[in-house]
């Protein structure tokens, strides 16, 4: 069956007794792990972590036996039935899982998470024309679905926040569910316990922006051959509705500190001391592991990757619909060379 973003977290709290299995799919990855976390959390109790099983569409490829194994065999730490998590399922999975349902499933209703999916997809088509099964879109917060997010948040902390302020931060938020929580959490932590509203001055202080951070990120994923976060990365810039060209810009300028990192370096310059020089300064927190990726790329990979980078923003341009997957294709390319340099 098919349930309605209105339906989604009214049906989440209380599933139809029928389903044993709910597929949560779309662009907003944090969406999809919040709702996958929390109903696997409902279903076996906030304290009992040791009934939930997490399995990865990958494994679940390779052995299709673990769903079966995972959803019906009780966890010696705990009394509870077992809870089932799979994350990253993709349309190959789908036989599998139609097999599970078929030998009855398990003791309680599974989840299953995956990213966007088109509506002829083999897993959306099997959990909406199944009585068993739910699927469940995750999209994007927007204008009052994200100030609704905000508040609610803001105020289970008992706090609440002025009208200014809150502009503010729906500007600075991106749409990512799990990226916005986080934000928030900081902001709440900054704030502490108090009665006074969140002020412009609060979130001047401690929030940014989320799209830069994104991106941020998804750089040094790259530089340093970390190809699943990379991919998390890729994901999530793009349900911050970041483009191609922007991705790879950003990548770009990310090798181009690198590269002059190395320069400095190969004149004889410590390369805490060459960081030190780089504006903006490296954030504190990626600092280490950016001393690794500039010590360890040569200077003619680093101009090779830039390369490659340059070529897909190109390619990019052309006016080809496929600008996504030429820069995964490029992105993917590049933290693949990353990984054996940080071996």
């Amino acid at each position: 069956m098919k349930i309605s973003a209105g339906r989604a977290d009214t049906f989440l709290q209380k599933p139809d007794t029928a389903v044993r299995a709910i597929l949560l799919y779309g662009p907003d990855a944090g969406l999809v792990r919040e709702r996958g976390q929390s109903f696997t959390k409902r279903q076996a109790g906030e304290d009992d972590s040791f009934a939930i099983s997490e399995i990865y569409g990958d494994a679940l490829k390779k052995d299709g036996a673990i769903l079966s194994d995972a959803s019906r065999s009780l966890s010696l730490m705990s009394d509870g039935d077992p809870v089932v998590r799979v994350r990253d399922v993709t349309d190959a999975c789908a036989g599998v899982i139609e097999s599970w349902l078929g030998d009855g499933a398990g003791l309680k209703p599974a989840v299953f998470e995956a990213g966007e999916l088109a509506p002829r997809s083999k897993l959306r088509q099997l959990f909406e024309k199944r009585d068993d099964a739910a699927a469940i879109g995750c999209y994007a917060d927007e204008g009052q679905s994200l100030d609704a997010v905000v508040r609610q948040h803001i105020g289970q902390a008992g706090l609440s926040i002025d009208r200014d302020a809150m502009a503010l931060l729906s500007s600075r938020l991106g749409a990512d569910r799990f990226a916005v929580r986080q934000e928030l959490d900081k902001l709440l932590l900054y704030k502490g316990k108090t009665e006074d509203p969140i002020s412009i001055a609060d979130i001047d202080a401690i929030i940014g922006d989320v799209k830069s951070s994104v991106l941020g990120d998804l750089a040094m994923a790259v530089g340093g051959g970390n190809l699943p976060v990379m991919l998390g990365m890729l994901a999530r810039a793009r349900a911050e509705d970041l483009n191609a060209v922007a991705i790879l810009r950003a990548v770009q300028r990310h090798f181009d500190r690198l590269l002059t990192v190395q320069a400095e370096i190969t004149s004889g310059t410590r390369v805490e001391d060459a960081m030190k020089r780089l504006r903006p300064p490296v954030f504190f927190k990626q600092a280490t592991a950016f001393s690794r990726q500039a010590t360890s790329w040569p200077v003619p990979h680093i101009n090779r990757a830039l390369t490659l980078l340059l070529e897909a923003e190109r390619d990019c341009k052309s006016g080809l619909s496929i600008d996504v997957a030429l820069c995964e294709r490029a992105l993917t390319q590049i933290t693949q060379v990353a990984r054996r340099h940080n071996r």
